[in-house]
This record gives structure tokens, sequence and C-alpha cells, in this order.
């Protein structure tokens, strides 16, 4: 958050865990380009009328809510996700609803491989960042 505000006229960071949503209030009290708000994403109502981009690292049993989310009700130009990377690969496959329903909206691109490693804790699953774009 702190890195995207650098870079950013604004950043609303939505936060649903109690703990982090505390511990990044704490650490970005003074920072006057960041928004915190503590709610669950899927109860969250997107602007309509601003341009912005959404930037994520989602809970992967979410992944599918979340993106749904994010493509049919937001107005964001460009959505950057941290997915499972095999939630990423049902993503691209057009015989699946999702897929479909997904190319219907946005086209999407795998930007950047991540492997378990990167994480703390460590999950048992590769990530991958990717793009949608209108």
């Amino acid at each position: 958050t702190t890195k995207l505000a650098k870079i950013s006229k604004q950043v609303t960071s939505i936060e649903l865990d109690s703990h982090l949503f505390n511990l990044s209030s704490e650490k970005l009290k003074l920072n006057t380009r960041v928004t915190l708000i503590h709610q669950d994403i899927l109860q969250f109502q997107f602007p309509n009328k601003q341009r912005y981009k959404i930037v994520g690292n989602i809970p992967y049993h979410l992944s599918t809510q979340i993106i749904k989310k994010v493509v049919f009700e937001s107005h964001a130009s460009d959505i950057y996700l941290i997915v499972e990377e095999g939630f990423y690969k049902r993503t691209l496959d057009i015989h699946r609803t999702l897929g479909l329903l997904l190319h219907t909206q946005v086209s999407i691109q795998q930007l950047l491989k991540l492997p378990a490693e990167c994480f703390h804790p460590k999950p048992k699953v590769n990530s991958v960042l990717i793009k949608l774009t209108r």
C-alpha cells in the first residue's frame, strides 16, 4: 500500500481482517494519500464515475467471487491480482463458465510467476500476478 501511494494520487485499501487493518492503520496514519476501509471486498460499492485501477492479493478460496465482483461491478480500467496459478489457467479456458464470462469483459494476461517461496507462510501452490484489461 505504501509503495502504491508513492506512485498514485490516491489509494483506497480495503481490508477485512481486523488485525491487518489495525496494523495498516497505525503504519499509514500520516499518509494522506491512503484511505483505509475495514470491510469485506465482496460488500464494497465501487465508484462508478472516476478512473481507477484495482490491485489486490486476494484470498485464494474467494478468487472466483472476487474476480467476478471486480470485473462485473467495478469500472476499473485495469485490475492486477495475485491468484493461485491453477485458478489463472481456469480463467483462460473459454469452455468453462468463468473463463467464458470473463472473456466477454476483459483480456487476461500473466505478468509474473510467483513461486510459493515468495510468501510467508508458504502456500502449497504457486501463484501468479495477472492483469485484466477492459
